[in-house]
């Protein structure tokens, strides 16, 4: 039997659970599929004296940071493969922002100098990982924050990018926030935690699970869930899998997200056979909030997207 969550009713319940507001800082085979939404706790509102900052964002997640922040990027790079401001971006942004008004600096890896430069910035947020040679031309041209990048630091990389825009305080209410929902999933899980796994598509291989250190592994243990033998390795963010493999990815439910134009795990011949996804606790989930970003706001989908999935 097939279940089916309808798009309206799981982001009802996403955008419900998240109805917090920060006094500081605001004035388809036998698998369910489901898709996150934005649904930060609070975001500080964008005022004059925030936009005389001209800033540019070239790292995972340095966008909507900043945007929860209250600031507007006069211009970012994308990832590869992906849209210059995410659809989950648009969603939570893009009443308050004039998010086209935003200039494309090329691509995260290898961002266009020539274009940053005529921006004119104040500030540049790169990635501290970026090769040598890109940082010093950035720093040619304005102050450079350089986040550590990888999704398993992307609270220091929130408060990073705060300090270095003023608004170290507001970040730290946010988080603080953040730490308080997801210690109180935590208190709430039974005595044997269900174990939550983690697949995506990828690009040299068909298959990556995450493991305990990336983005949606700091959520998942933030929040008291429990990991699959399998994903508690810690050298890396991801592991590779084949579609021969896929058993590893088996737990009490699995989160996985495809990229546009890349094969599902729902096509395998091994799919059928997994735990989960004979449960009907397979849940497919946005590739580019749980998956390609790291932010405060894509910590809340992910947070909020496992609580509102798994019941006790």
């Amino acid at each position: 039997m097939q279940k089916n969550i309808s798009r309206r009713a799981f982001l009802g319940a996403m955008l419900g659970a998240s109805a917090v507001v920060v006094a500081a800082c605001t004035s388809s085979s036998n698998n369910t599929s489901a898709e996150g939404s934005s649904t930060t706790a609070g975001s500080t509102e964008p005022s004059s004296a925030d936009q005389t900052q001209r800033v540019v964002a070239l790292n995972t997640g340095q966008l909507d940071n900043l945007l929860t922040l209250g600031i507007l990027p006069v211009g970012v790079a994308a990832a590869k493969n992906a849209d210059l401001i995410p659809e989950f971006i648009r969603n939570r942004f893009g009443a308050d922002f004039d998010l086209d008004s935003i200039v494309n600096c090329g691509l995260r890896a290898e961002p266009d100098v020539e274009v940053i430069a005529s921006l004119n910035p104040t500030l540049i947020c790169a990635n501290s990982r970026t090769d040598e040679t890109i940082l010093e031309k950035l720093r040619a041209i304005a102050p450079l924050v350089t986040g550590a990048g990888g999704g398993e630091n992307w609270k220091e990389d929130f408060t990073t990018i705060a300090a270095g825009v003023g608004k170290e305080a507001e970040a730290k209410t946010l988080l603080a926030d953040y730490e308080q929902r997801a210690a109180k999933i935590a208190a709430d899980q039974p005595a044997t935690p269900p174990s939550v796994s983690f697949l995506r598509t990828n690009d040299d291989a068909a298959f990556q699970m995450y493991g305990l250190n990336s983005m949606t592994g700091t959520v998942a243990a933030d929040c008291g869930y429990a990991r699959p033998e399998a994903q508690q390795f810690t050298d890396k963010a991801g592991h590779d899998l084949s579609a021969e493999l896929l058993a590893q990815a088996d737990a009490d439910w699995i989160f996985y997200g495809v990229q546009a134009g890349s094969p599902s795990p729902v096509d395998t011949a091994l799919w059928p056979s997994l735990q989960a996804v004979q449960d009907q606790r397979a849940i497919e989930i946005n590739f580019d909030s749980w998956f390609v970003n790291a932010s405060l706001l894509s910590a809340e989908i992910i947070m909020d997207g496992l609580r509102s999935t798994i019941k006790a």
